[in-house]
């Protein structure tokens, strides 16, 4: 395993939800990123890992945004022949490369966010925005429930990378704590040296 996806794990990606479909993109997303991080990690030593990570996310997260709202128009036309060809309920089944990249690393940009220590409204209101550019060729009637579903998706992220920095956090206190005992025994019993 890489450092990368070393430092992913500790910060919550196996508690994270992808199909099997997303798994193959984020493994091979986690590939071709490795390289570049560890390149980051040894220009940037006095960095904790866990900043550069959301660093590195939020770098890919927006060059992920960017593409996706550059090919977009082009899907929408794409989907549209789709439905007129084959119908809307079979449309509805494509999904290009694009959508599912912005929806990945959003959902590890996340989780890095909340792991971080990222303020809630932040977080929100970027899962907001992502959600609603990820839904705008949506049919009025599913638009507000998929943007909502993938808003859930994002802040579900979010509260994971909270919760295993808070897990982190615990371990790290008992452990300092043990040593402090352990300190403080070896003081009483060699009379304060």
């Amino acid at each position: 395993m890489t450092q990368l996806h070393n430092a992913l794990q500790q910060m919550g990606l196996s508690a994270l939800d992808f199909s099997e479909h997303e798994h193959t993109f984020l493994d091979q997303f986690l590939n071709i990123s490795a390289p570049l991080f560890d390149k980051i990690c040894q220009h940037r030593p006095d960095k904790p890992c866990h900043d550069l990570i959301l660093g590195l996310l939020t770098k890919s997260h927006q060059e992920a945004l960017d593409n996706y709202q550059a090919t977009e128009p082009k899907t929408a036309e794409l989907k549209a022949m789709f439905s007129n060809k084959v119908g809307a309920e079979h449309a509805d089944k494509f999904t290009e490369l694009s959508h599912d990249e912005v929806t990945i690393i959003s959902t590890l940009w996340f989780m890095a966010q909340g792991y971080t220590g990222i303020d809630y409204s932040y977080a929100n209101d970027h899962a907001v925005e992502i959600a609603e550019k990820l839904n705008q060729d949506a049919s009025a009637e599913t638009r507000q429930k998929k943007t909502e579903q993938y808003r859930e998706r994002f802040m579900k992220a979010y509260y994971t990378g909270i919760d295993f920095a808070r897990k982190e956090s615990n371990k790290n206190n008992r452990s300092a704590n043990f040593a402090e005992a352990i300190k403080n025994g070896l003081k009483r019993l060699l009379g304060n040296r």
